[in-house]
């Protein structure tokens, strides 16, 4: 796969900047415009029948079910979510992850291509990789990982979702031992800014048809709320909330593994702890948690993990992560719990409930050293009793 200084438009022709978003009076967006070659041939079937298994949609052949996603006359959109290599038509149609050492020496680097689908689903793998060791390859359990992989998700559907496809430069993704990096060559649309994007809004994905797509496959909502999980999925983790900028057109998003102090610690010594490197801040925050600490966070669960106090209230748990709460009845296996809550998307309950619980404390493994056991069931914690009491 070519690198981005080398890319080249194949097929499609390359639009000046003020194209990519085009106004309803030019006939739509970006993703909305027809490729004349494109047949439906060319589509990959096994991606079709992937994206009809995650939507439920009937299995009446290609051409219904693109005709269905308003994708006919094969449009730019058909290309990136069911042709086998985009990126053969689109430039820059993929992901890059790198792996980054202490000394900032890139360590490994992955491509991923394929249908976007398969983009999400692999580079999720590749983030869940690399949260469940620390730097010296000794493995985590889900509840001492360095950041909720529910804010990951939320960070790579929404650059894959959002992205600026006329700019011939891949999605990028740089792991370091203390952060991971998100950088989406996306536009703002014209008047927001990136307080915009953290308060409430309406959505406006820059790839209505790719965004349509990933809400029938339940992958996403219509309702603009991506940054809203996102961060509350860092507050239930306890860690800081990412950073995010708009410079290089295109949007950064870092996760640090910081702690984020309890909200009612006083203003002066959060004051002090933002200054303290990582390691300081965690210090702090565990030997400092019990002088401040009161009884007005009665409603708050707290759990203890690695020595350190993480506090998780319980209303920035997520809906999901309550009906996982409320079907777990006893000792249960996986497909159990998935079936008690009448999902068939083996991903969504993966990265939508059951990580973010793990993650939280609020359910355990039964068998802790062997995540990937057959027989691993699961159990809720005396956390998550706590929680399912006070509904």
């Amino acid at each position: 796969m070519k690198e981005p200084a080398d890319l080249e438009w194949k097929g499609l022709p390359t639009e000046a900047a003020s194209d990519r978003f085009l106004p309803p009076e030019t006939g739509g967006s970006w993703d909305d415009q027809a490729v004349p070659q494109l047949r439906l041939a060319d589509l990959d079937a096994d991606a079709l029948a992937d994206f009809q298994r995650r939507s439920g949609a009937a299995e009446e052949g290609g051409a219904v079910l693109l005709e269905q996603l308003q994708l006919f006359h094969l449009k730019r959109a058909a290309v990136l979510l069911f042709h086998a290599e985009p990126e053969k038509l689109v430039g820059g149609a993929y992901v890059r992850v790198g792996r980054f050492d202490r000394e900032q020496g890139l360590v490994e680097q992955h491509a991923i291509g394929g249908p976007l689908f398969a983009q999400f689903e692999h580079a999720l793998a590749l983030l869940e990789a690399h949260l469940r060791h620390d730097p010296d390859g000794q493995p985590r359990a889900p509840a001492a990982w360095p950041l909720p992989l529910t804010a990951l998700r939320e960070a790579l559907l929404n650059a894959l979702v959002h992205k600026d496809y006329a700019s011939g430069i891949p999605i990028q993704i740089r792991l370091h031992d203390d952060r991971i990096s998100l950088w989406n060559p996306a536009r703002l649309p014209h008047g927001w800014s990136v307080a915009s994007l953290r308060t409430r809004h309406l959505s406006r994905p820059g790839n209505p048809d790719i965004a349509s797509a990933f809400q029938r496959a339940g992958l996403i909502e219509a309702w603009g709320l991506g940054i809203d999980r996102l961060l509350g999925a860092c507050r239930v983790h306890g860690v800081v909330e990412p950073l995010l900028r708009h410079e290089q057109d295109g949007l950064w998003l870092e996760f640090a593994y910081t702690r984020a102090l309890p909200r009612q610690y006083p203003r002066s010594a959060a004051s002090r702890t933002f200054s303290m490197p990582t390691g300081e801040v965690k210090s702090a925050v565990a030997g400092e948690a019990a002088g401040h600490v009161t009884g007005e966070d009665a409603g708050e669960v707290n759990i203890h993990a690695a020595g350190e106090e993480r506090s998780h209230v319980a209303g920035h748990v997520t809906s999901e992560v309550r009906r996982l709460i409320g079907a777990c009845d006893g000792v249960m296996s996986r497909k159990a719990l998935q079936d008690a809550l009448g999902l068939k998307s083996d991903a969504n309950f993966r990265t939508l409930y059951l990580v973010p619980a793990l993650e939280a404390g609020l359910i355990e493994m039964t068998i802790p050293d062997k995540p990937k056991s057959s027989r691993q069931q699961y159990r809720l914690s005396a956390a998550g009793q706590a929680l399912r009491q006070q509904k």
